[in-house]
């Protein structure tokens, strides 16, 4: 099921409340969207700075598990997100949709491999 923007919100007030460093925060969005970059096709379209509405496809190479990314490849894209100066509430929401967003890509990538289990 697609997540809503009070899952967004909650998940969003959740990182707030945490008081998590700026620099944490840039690294794990950064972290996030490389790892969605990695896994669906045009994942290079998802922005860490902008919220995003997708229909998911799966790259070829996914199978049953995500990707993850190097860590040369996050620090490229935190550098980039630290740079562009957001504010902590925006890194918050952007990390609440980016974290959804990768939930929905894992339990795709699930139920891809599951079903391909099925048919052999």
């Amino acid at each position: 099921m697609p997540f809503t923007k009070e899952d967004v919100e909650i998940l969003a007030y959740r990182r707030y409340i945490s008081n998590e460093a700026y620099e944490k925060s840039v690294w794990y969005l950064a972290e996030l969207c490389v790892t969605i970059n990695k896994n669906i096709k045009n994942g290079y379209d998802v922005k860490p700075l902008e919220t995003d509405n997708l229909i998911l496809l799966l790259n070829e190479n996914v199978n049953g598990e995500l990707l993850k990314p190097t860590e040369e490849e996050i620090r490229e894209l935190a550098e980039r997100i630290y740079h562009e100066n957001p504010s902590k509430s925006e890194l918050h929401w952007y990390i609440a949709e980016k974290t959804l967003l990768l939930k929905e890509i894992g339990n795709l990538i699930k139920s891809n491999s599951q079903s391909k289990k099925k048919e052999t």
